[in-house]
């Protein structure tokens, strides 16, 4: 093979794995639940980084979690997910910043998810937290300390997560006090 081939090649095979991955994204976006999630106040700024946001969850700490006593640190786990009150899926921010926050119902494993749940997948890391995969959120330049100043104030801060049916999660927008963040 030609040394141009193997250039081509490699540049071709870097092409298909960036297009799969915006794909399995973008199929998480159009085909998952939407779901609102509380959030509790974290320091969102890191200077090396960039601005962004660091988010904890209600449903991270295992001492929210019914089911949990089977699950040891390292695990993979699936929590079932409910909407804490009345549910109206989120079609636009208004109505998305007026659903109800979904609580944590039961922590299962993989083979125990039945038709119909609404999951979440995590893995159980230190000292009884379940990290999800979406506690960073990157915004724009100037914006991390605006966001900062409200989540370190008695703001409510609220995110709308899509969640496919496998349990993989996608922070699809940012509420503060019952309105999106316009980036």
């Amino acid at each position: 093979m030609s040394r141009k081939n193997i250039i081509f090649g490699i540049a071709g095979l870097w092409l298909v794995l960036a297009l799969g991955l915006i794909g399995y994204k973008q199929r998480i976006l159009a085909t998952g639940i939407k779901v609102v999630l509380e959030t509790v106040p974290v320091d969102p700024r890191d200077f090396l980084r960039g601005d962004y946001v660091i988010l904890r969850y209600k449903i991270s700490s295992l001492s929210g979690i019914p089911g949990k006593s089977n699950f040891k640190r390292g695990d993979r786990v699936y929590v079932k997910l409910e909407p804490a009150g009345e549910y109206r899926e989120a079609e636009s921010a208004l109505s998305a910043a007026e659903s109800a926050p979904w609580r944590a119902v039961a922590m299962k494993a993989k083979n125990e998810i039945e038709r119909g749940d609404v999951v979440i997948k995590g893995k159980i890391r230190r000292s009884g937290v379940v990290k999800y995969g979406i506690e960073s959120y990157f915004v724009p330049e100037g914006k991390g300390r605006e966001i900062e100043k409200s989540m370190a104030g008695r703001s409510k801060v609220a995110v709308e997560v899509i969640v496919d049916k496998h349990g993989n999660g996608i922070i699809n927008k940012l509420f503060i006090d019952g309105r999106a963040v316009q980036l």
